[in-house]
């Protein structure tokens, strides 16, 4: 028989609740009235408390990290500049590399893929689509 096993989860005083999935720690937070959602790497019990720190400075200048991410996206993939974008997701992956972080944005029209900005030490670096 099988049996559905409970998510993990972690309370966050300034996040809230995280669940773990697939090793990664996932949780949404608001700001200025936009629902922004992450993802943070970390152990099985916790995510990473640096990378957190790196989320919480990302968050304190959001407008402006989406802003460079949505101009890098089109000026690497000119095709696409006049199409609309939705922000996705923050994702800060690797315990390793701190200042290393993805933006996820959704196109319309574009239902099952997911467009990545990665940055290194805050400037965008490179741009990726996910099936």
């Amino acid at each position: 028989m099988f049996t559905a096993k409970s998510p993990v989860e972690f309370v966050h005083p300034e996040f809230g609740v995280l669940s773990l999935d697939s090793g990664l720690w996932s949780g949404k937070v608001q700001r200025d009235g936009r629902d922004i959602r992450f993802c943070i790497a970390g152990t099985s019990t916790a995510p990473d408390d640096g990378l957190l720190g790196q989320l919480r400075d990302l968050l304190g200048r959001f407008a402006e990290v989406e802003r460079a991410a949505m101009d890098f996206l089109r000026m690497q993939a000119p095709a696409l500049r006049s199409r609309e974008f939705t922000f996705y997701s923050i994702d800060f992956l690797w315990e390793e590399k701190p200042d290393a972080f993805a933006m996820e944005f959704r196109l319309a029209g574009d239902e099952y893929g997911i467009w990545r900005v990665e940055f290194d030490r805050g400037q965008p670096k490179s741009v990726g689509r996910d099936d």
